[in-house]
């Protein structure tokens, strides 16, 4: 898993949290599987990661993003959607 510099929106801090796909096949291995899958952790500014000022919300995609600049920039964007209050299920109302 990697991730990458914050951006901060709406004063919130977006953190962009991208990994590759794991593989269900028994060899581990499905050129169809590849690819990454996202997340974005979105926190208060300076709380502390187990705390309710900071939630990962994990995004399912039905195909991996082939290239890992692509899947960065969806986590961002699905960030800045998820405080817009664009994504239903998804909240950051609480924190």
């Amino acid at each position: 898993m990697s991730t990458h510099p914050l951006l901060l929106y709406k004063g919130y801090e977006l953190h962009p949290l991208v990994f590759a796909r794991m593989f269900s096949r028994f060899d581990g291995h499905s050129r169809y599987a590849e690819g990454y899958d996202i997340a974005v952790r979105i926190c208060r500014p300076g709380a502390i990661v187990t705390s309710a000022a900071s939630r990962v919300f994990r995004l399912n995609q039905p195909e991996a993003f082939s290239d890992f600049g692509t899947a960065r920039r969806a986590a961002q964007q699905q960030g800045k959607d998820i405080v817009d209050g664009k994504i239903s299920g998804f909240s950051v109302i609480d924190m």
